[in-house]
């Protein structure tokens, strides 16, 4: 009897301990993010309330080591969200002791997790090199089944084409069954269209009081609710913009609750979900969720006063670290500084700020004008008759896959500066060279066009590439032709040079030169 209680106590003990270690791992790593209430702060997702800190701990240990990215839904809201992965930085010892923490504190005082339990997680992912997704989590780890309120569901399928709502009273049934999961799903009906199908139930309210019901459906139906019809989406249509929210007083216990629904054609889809008294967040009582579209907030980005404007988030279609610039005179392009080139180029309005200003940054942004040609996405600075001789590490996405692989660079970004009138002029060097690359508004000839100036410093020749993987006509009298209709002409000093079967346009400049070159459309 002594034993096991000096064994309890012990154990106690170590759990205490592991606890407040991990107290200081989650104050120091995450509280930035998730709050030292874990209510999330800054728009990032809540631990209290959710689901992804309870059940399989193998679930929390791989986001932990590996990373999060992409769309994931947390306490009834929808996040679009990346989670750097901690696994190099963290022992199994501080990574248990963090998620022991997590769980005791915020997810109900779901179970410890030990540093074995990490380890042999650990071990089994040691080649992955990407962030996890929600869907891979879940389909590996999915969480326990909600216990629902719907009481005694039979669903009861007929079969027909319908416009609008039938009499089911004056039809008969192919199938009637009874879904003891408490949940909604087209595919019980085991039909793939043209068929209806009638769910009844007992709602067991847990209490008395208001409850919130959410009805939507692809492609119409009703929701009766104690005998009244509360809800209906009429026609053919998909989920998503006819969504009917309903609030309702109910009673302490069960009260008869009814879903009629049609399907016509393809792509069936019942959305019913409600909302509690005391409930932060609507409950799903069908297999499909509602989506809700945020609608897109519009801040357009233009130059202003005859400055030129700047965007310094992610463009669509040029590399991450890809600077933007929109001049006054309707001419931008997106710089990348990875790449050491000019990516893109694009008339009319410049850029929508919406996207990245109001959802933390995620995902990629179009560049908002027209005529977008892409230039290059490769190195734009090479020394001439060599590939490069400073070897860069780049992660690269192929497909869904992540990859590191190495390339060949002459040179690497050092800055750029902006004059009065914000026209950039980007900075590259690498062993015995220096590039400046500047770039201003004009008007030549009635057209709106950018002055490019290039410059090489050092001891080694440079070959700038101009435009690569894209059709290139010229130069005839000094002028090369994009595809897309970009113009480029030789203003000064070396004149591009266009290679037809490599479909590229490049300059070489020489130690101590300058090019300068005009931009402007057909």
């Amino acid at each position: 009897m002594r034993t096991s209680s000096l064994l309890a106590l012990l154990a106690s003990l170590v759990f205490v301990t592991a606890a407040e270690d991990g107290a200081q791992v989650y104050n120091t790593l995450c509280v930035a993010c998730h709050g030292p209430d874990g209510k999330g702060l800054n728009g990032l997702p809540p631990l209290v309330g959710s689901d992804w800190p309870k059940g399989s701990a193998a679930r929390s240990i791989k986001i932990v080591l590996n990373g999060l990215e992409g769309p994931v839904e947390v306490a009834g809201k929808s996040y679009n969200v990346v989670m750097p992965p901690q696994g190099a930085v963290l022992s199994d010892e501080k990574i248990a002791a963090a998620l022991t923490y997590v769980r005791k504190t915020f997810a109900n005082g779901a179970g410890a997790v030990t540093p074995d339990e990490v380890k042999v997680v650990r071990a089994a992912t040691a080649q992955r090199v990407t962030p996890w997704t929600a869907d891979e989590l879940l389909k590996a780890h999915p969480f326990p089944p909600t216990k629902s309120p719907l009481k005694h569901l039979v669903g009861t399928v007929y079969e027909g084409k319908w416009k609008e709502m039938p009499d089911f009273s004056q039809l008969k049934p192919v199938l009637m069954e009874d879904f003891n999961v408490g949940i909604l799903d087209v595919a019980q009906s085991g039909r793939k269209e043209y068929y209806a199908v009638v769910w009844t139930a007992q709602f067991e309210a847990a209490e008395e009081g208001k409850y919130l019901f959410t009805f939507d459906c692809d492609d119409f139906g009703a929701l009766y609710v104690g005998g009244e019809r509360i809800a209906e989406v009429k026609g053919i249509g998909p989920v998503g913009g006819r969504a009917k929210e309903v609030p309702v007083m109910l009673k302490k216990g069960q009260t008869p609750l009814r879903v009629e629904y049609v399907q016509y054609g393809t792509n069936a889809a019942i959305v019913l979900a409600v909302k509690g008294p005391k409930d932060k967040a609507p409950q799903a009582l069908s297999k499909t969720k509602l989506k809700v579209v945020k609608e897109k907030v519009s801040i357009p980005i233009q130059p202003k006063d005859g400055v030129a404007a700047i965007y310094r988030n992610f463009i669509d279609n040029t590399a991450p670290r890809a600077i933007g610039i929109g001049f006054p005179n309707g001419l931008n392009i997106a710089y990348s500084a990875d790449n050491l080139s000019a990516e893109l180029f694009w008339n009319g309005k410049f850029m929508d700020g919406g996207h990245h200003w109001t959802d933390r940054g995620a995902g990629n942004e179009p560049p908002a004008g027209t005529n977008i040609i892409k230039l290059s996405d490769g190195q734009g600075v090479q020394l001439e008759g060599v590939a490069g001789d400073v070897v860069r590490y780049v992660r690269e996405k192929d497909g869904k896959e992540w990859k590191f692989s190495s390339v060949n660079v002459a040179a690497e970004f050092k800055g750029y500066d902006l004059d009065k009138a914000g026209n950039p002029t980007f900075r590259s060097a690498g062993e015995g060279l220096a590039v400046t690359d500047g770039w201003s508004p004009e008007e030549v000839s009635g057209k709106a066009t950018l002055t490019r100036t290039l410059k090489v410093t050092g001891t080694k020749a440079v070959t700038i590439v101009l435009a690569r993987d894209i059709a290139v006509s010229g130069p005839t009298d000094g002028v090369s032709e994009i595809a897309g209709g970009l113009l480029v002409r030789a203003i000064s000093g070396p004149a591009p040079k266009a290679n037809a079967a490599t479909k590229s346009l490049t300059v070489t400049l020489n130690p101590g030169e300058t090019a300068v070159l005009g931009y402007s459309f057909r």
